[in-house]
This record gives structure tokens, sequence and C-alpha cells, in this order.
């Protein structure tokens, strides 16, 4: 594959990875990460479109840059998510504690899932990566 298709095929991953779901939350339903402008999605949005401005003028080792800097964001994303479940299961056992309704609470906590979004986002910084490493 061209080193420019690959180099598009993931930003265009990035850019369309951001609006899809990433968590699942039950009553919630799915959440992705633009959120509504709120989320970390628009600084990789951001560093889409200046993957994308790379690309139009042929600065293929920028992406490492700018697929780097997305992994970074996704990967503070990841954990700052994992450590803030972990705080709240947490804190729903102190509170709860013998509480007879605890058994809905430790449902619905255990059903907030990550979604298929990561792996979309995940494939796209790796086609940029793929494609500054090319060298046709």
């Amino acid at each position: 594959m061209k080193r420019s298709n690959l180099g598009w095929a993931g930003t265009l991953l990035l850019f369309i990875g951001v609006f899809m779901p990433i968590v699942s939350v039950p009553v919630m339903g799915n959440v992705n990460y633009f959120r509504n402008g709120e989320g970390d999605g628009v600084f990789v949005l951001i560093l889409a479109g200046i993957s994308a401005f790379l690309l139009l003028k042929e600065k293929y080792r920028g992406l490492y840059v700018t697929g780097g800097l997305s992994l970074l964001v996704m990967l503070f994303s990841f954990f700052h998510f994992q450590s803030v479940m972990s705080d709240a299961k947490a804190e729903m056992e102190r509170d709860l504690a013998g509480n007879p309704f605890r058994g809905l609470a430790d449902m619905a906590m255990e059903s907030v899932q990550q979604q298929w979004g990561w792996a979309v986002l995940l494939v796209g910084v790796g086609l940029q990566i793929a494609s500054a490493r090319s060298k046709g």
C-alpha cells in the first residue's frame, strides 16, 4: 500500500473514531470520545487535522509526532477512565456496605464497558505510524 494511502487511511480512522462509541454506560447509552466538544477526542481531532495538512505537504515523518501524540492522549484517557471507575467502585463499596440494594449497584457498575471505538482509534494511529515508517 502506498505511503500516502496508509497515512490518509489512518487519519480518516482517527477522525471517524472520535465519534464512535468508546464506553457503554447503563441508562446513558454509548459515549464517544468527542463528548460534544468536551472530551479528549477534541485533541485527537486537531491532531488528525494536522496530520491531513502534513499528508498534503508530503511531510510523512511528521506523522510520528501526530500519531504519537494521539496515542498519548488516548492512553491518558483510557487510564484516567480506569482510575475513575476504580475509585467509583471503591466509594460504592464503602457507601453501600450493608445496603440491601448493593447488588443492583454492583450490576450497574459491572455493565459499564469499553467499546469498539478504541480499536478504530488505535488502528488509525498504527496506520499513521506505518505511513511515517514506510519508504515508498
